[in-house]
């Protein structure tokens, strides 16, 4: 049986992505962040702008990973809803453009193993969230801490 050499990759914060109501924490994810293009990033963004979710009009706050893969992008566009639950929708440039990723099978991925590195410390930091008084000031506290390094 071969093996597949799996090497870290690093994860870089981005700042703050705001569709409408919604407010996200962007992360690029890459063997090299530089590998991650300015405008393969406004690609996903656009993207995220016209989802059929309709973040403009949802009063969210999440996160998304641009997971460069190779030479293409798998983007995670993650909300906390219902407060404890995260939410996602995936989508994938095979075609050159993001369209959303089919995974409608009874038993699908979800995080690879350095995708979690990021998904962990967003937990973590939503569970502090949660314990607070969940005023803006406490929001804010979120949507500032952020997760950087090797995965």
């Amino acid at each position: 049986m071969k093996t597949t050499s799996y090497p870290s990759k690093y994860a870089q914060p981005k700042g703050i992505f705001i569709v409408g109501k919604t407010k996200f924490k962007w992360y690029d994810l890459a063997n090299d962040p530089a590998e991650v293009l300015q405008q393969d990033i406004e690609n996903a963004q656009k993207c995220i702008e016209s989802a059929e979710e309709n973040f403009k009009n949802i009063d969210d706050l999440g996160f998304v990973i641009m997971h460069r893969c190779g030479e293409n992008y798998l983007l995670l566009v993650c909300t906390w809803r219902n407060e404890n639950e995260l939410w996602e929708s995936v989508y994938y440039d095979g075609s050159g453009q993001f369209e959303i990723w089919d995974r409608n099978k009874t038993h699908r991925p979800t995080y690879c193993v350095w995708e979690m590195g990021i998904v962990y410390h967003e937990s973590q930091s939503w569970k502090k969230y949660l314990g607070s008084g969940r005023e803006d000031k406490d929001k804010e506290t979120y949507l500032n801490h952020f997760f950087e390094g090797e995965v």
